[in-house]
C-alpha cells in the first residue's frame, strides 16, 4: 500500500461504541450538468442509544432542473459491513469501495428514488490533511478527524439516477475519509477542483465550531489552495484564528493569507440548489446538513506585496454544505 491507501484504512476496531466513520465521494459532471455525493458510513452508537449499523447514502443534483434533486439512503445491520486490513476495501452488503473504484445501488420504495453507480477514480496529488500536526489525528481533540486521499479526483464510469443513465469521463471530484466520536457543533465546508481559469487548481475550506462544555467555541477556520502547481496550507493553529470567515445558509465569504499569497473568496448557492439530510452523533443527538454540489465560487488572489494574481471561478462546480443543530424551512429535510 502507498500512503494514500493507508490513509483510507478503516479506523473502527469492530467493537468500539461511541464512534462513527464516513467515506464520501463527490463529483461534478459538466457534460450532463449534474453532480452527485455518495457516502459509505458506519455508526456505532453509545450503548444506551442503539445497535451499530452501516449505511449507503446518495444525493443527486441537476443544475438545470433543481426539482430533480433528491436524496436516498439505505441502512443495514452492522454484520453487513466487511473490510480488509492489508489493503483498502470496505463493503456494505453488495456495495464496495476500494482505493480506486466503487459500486453500489440504493433505493427507497416509499419515495421511489434510486441511485446506482459503478465508478473508477484516481488523484494526482498527495493526501490533503485538514490538520497540520500528527498529534491532532492521534489524540481525543478534535473529536472528528478528516483527510482526503483523493482531493483532486477524476471519476469515470456510470451513474443511474432515478432511471436516468449518465456516463462520465474524468469528472472532477473528491474522495474523503472522516472518523470520530462527535460531530462539530456546526460548520460550513466546501471544495472545488473545477475552476474555469485553471482546471488543476484545488480549493477547500472549513469553518466550524465545537462545543466546549456549555459554550460554543470560537470558529476554527481552515483553508487550502493549490494554485499553479503550488500548495498553500492556511491550516496551522495560528491560521485558525487569523483567517477571516463568515457564513450563513447558502452564503460564505472568507479570506486567508500565507507568506506568499492572499486569497479572498465567496461561495454561494440558492436554497433550491441544496438538499437537507439528517446526521446523528453516536450519543444520539441530531444535526442537519444543507448540502449542495452545484454551488458557485469566486476567488481573487494577490501576491505577498498585494499585486493581483488573477481570479479563479466556477459556476455550479463547487461543493458547499452548511451544517447546524437546527433545520431551515427553506431547505426541506429529505432523509
Amino acid at each position: 500500500m502507498d500512503q494514500k491507501e493507508r490513509d483510507n484504512l478503516l479506523q473502527w476496531d469492530g467493537n468500539r461504541a461511541g464512534f462513527y466513520e464516513v467515506y464520501y465521494l463527490k463529483w461534478n459532471d459538466f457534460a450532463s450538468r449534474t453532480a452527485c455525493w455518495i457516502r459509505y458510513t458506519l455508526t456505532s452508537p453509545m450503548p444506551n442509544v442503539g445497535k451499530p449499523y452501516c449505511e449507503l447514502w446518495g444525493i443527486f443534483f441537476d443544475i438545470d432542473q433543481p426539482a430533480n434533486n433528491f436524496a436516498v439512503k439505505n441502512r443495514f445491520s452492522i454484520d453487513q459491513l466487511s473490510w480488509d486490513n492489508d489493503r483498502f476495501r470496505v463493503s456494505i452488503a453488495d456495495a464496495e469501495l476500494t482505493h480506486n473504484a466503487c459500486h453500489a445501488r440504493i433505493a427507497d420504495d416509499e419515495t421511489q428514488h434510486s441511485l446506482q453507480w459503478k465508478l473508477t477514480f484516481d488523484s494526482d496529488v498527495p493526501t490533503y490533511r485538514y490538520f497540520p500536526n500528527d498529534w491532532l489525528y492521534q489524540g481525543k481533540f478534535p473529536k472528528t478527524k478528516g483527510l482526503s486521499p483523493h482531493v483532486n479526483a477524476r471519476f469515470s464510469g456510470t451513474l443511474i439516477a432515478n432511471g436516468r443513465k449518465i456516463k462520465m469521463a474524468d469528472a472532477p471530484g473528491q474522495q474523503t475519509h472522516l472518523w470520530g466520536t462527535k460531530h462539530a457543533l456546526r460548520w460550513a465546508w466546501g471544495h472545488c477542483n473545477a475552476f474555469r481559469e485553471d482546471p488543476n487548481a484545488i480549493w477547500e475550506g472549513l469553518d466550524g465550531q465545537i462545543k466546549l462544555g456549555p459554550f460554543a467555541s470560537p470558529h476554527f477556520k481552515i483553508f487550502y489552495l493549490r494554485y499553479q502547481g503550488q500548495d498553500h496550507f492556511f491550516n496551522t493553529i495560528p491560521h485558525w484564528g487569523s483567517n477571516k470567515s463568515h457564513w450563513d445558509l447558502g452564503r460564505w465569504t472568507f479570506e486567508a493569507a500565507d507568506e506568499e499569497l492572499r486569497m479572498i473568496g465567496a461561495v454561494g448557492c440558492r436554497s433550491d440548489e441544496m438538499v437537507a439530510v439528517t446526521y446523528m452523533d453516536p450519543d444520539g443527538e441530531h444535526l442537519w446538513c444543507n448540502n449542495s454540489k452545484v454551488a458557485s465560487i469566486s476567488l481573487t488572489l494577490f501576491d505577498r506585496h498585494g499585486n493581483p494574481l488573477g481570479d479563479l471561478t466556477s459556476d455550479h462546480g463547487s461543493a458547499a454544505e452548511f451544517v447546524d443543530r437546527r433545520t431551515y424551512p427553506e431547505v426541506p429535510v429529505q432523509i
